[in-house]
């Protein structure tokens, strides 16, 4: 069982206490003010559609998660010549954070994963930024033992109006415990 310490006013007081998995892991400042990535392990899954008149690009991208490090695996397939495809593998970047109050809700709990790939046989560097798959904020109903769910959306690079369509679906699935 860890031991922490409380301050409270001019008392130290020693304590002992477990974080369950319903709790908010502990946080640390990578990429983001506070990420829990380390805590989890599960797979985040997107594939991705854009067809235009030069042709139609898919990227099927799939990252493993193992206590928040990041193994990525797919492909990208292309009918355009303009776009390389090829395999998309290496290690990646994962961010997990959580808050209150979206848009629709100023009191709804939420979380966001969001996780980013190297390019075409290793072409383009993992970003920092890691959105490459992203969930945006999504309702935290429950506590923290597992973050699941999926979306389908319409790809942020279609034009209905000049030809170019396509769709982003993601799932996910990361739990504390791995399972």
């Amino acid at each position: 069982m860890p031991r922490h310490l409380m301050v409270t006013g001019l008392a130290l007081i020693a304590c002992s206490f477990t974080i369950g998995a319903e709790d908010a892991p502990p946080c640390r400042p990578h990429l983001v003010h506070c990420n829990i990535g380390d805590a989890y392990s599960g797979t985040f899954h997107q594939v991705s559609v854009l067809e235009y008149a030069g042709g139609k690009v898919t990227r099927d991208l799939t990252a493993h998660v193992t206590l928040g490090k990041v193994r990525c695996e797919g492909t990208l397939a292309s009918t355009d010549p303009s776009v390389p495809a090829g395999a998309i593998k290496g290690e990646g970047l994962l961010i997990v954070e959580w808050g209150v109050g979206t848009d629709d809700d100023p009191g709804m709990p939420w979380y966001r994963i969001a996780a980013s790939c190297p390019g075409v046989d290793g072409s383009t560097p993992v970003g920092a930024d890691a959105s490459d798959m992203d969930t945006y904020k999504q309702p935290r109903r429950s506590g923290f033992a597992l973050l699941k769910g999926s979306q389908e959306e319409q790809h942020p690079d279609a034009d209905p109006n000049n030809g170019v369509t396509g769709s982003i679906r993601m799932e996910w699935s990361l739990s504390r415990d791995g399972k």
